[in-house]
């Protein structure tokens, strides 16, 4: 099986560190960035975890998570220390109704 990776803050960071998940601690999005360009490559790499707010930062400046072709590091987007912002159910949700071909309705009447 391969490595689980934690890119994000310090807090989190420690925390997952417990459980045996390799950690990488950023203090801004340029060096967020760069380090998940080299997790990315690594073909030892299963799944990246992001912080909601760092996947946000680094979706506005089109990171991209995955290599062509390659199925694999899985992104996992987990909310920050402070809540769920709710911009990853956003993008699940544009990308369900572009495969569907309707626009799904979202939420409750």
């Amino acid at each position: 099986m391969g490595k689980i990776v934690f890119i994000g803050d310090e807090y989190l960071a420690i925390a997952l560190s417990t459980i045996g998940v390799e950690v990488h601690p950023v203090f801004d999005v340029i060096d967020a960035g760069k380090k998940v360009n080299e997790v990315r490559d690594r073909d030892d790499v299963d799944i990246l975890v992001l912080t909601e707010d760092m996947y946000i930062e680094l979706s506005n400046r089109y990171v991209r998570f995955k290599r062509e072709g390659v199925n694999k590091p899985i992104l996992i987007v987990i909310p920050p220390l402070k809540g769920p912002l709710g911009k990853r159910v956003e993008d699940l949700y544009n990308l369900i109704s572009q495969a569907v071909g309707v626009r799904l309705k979202l939420g409750r009447d």
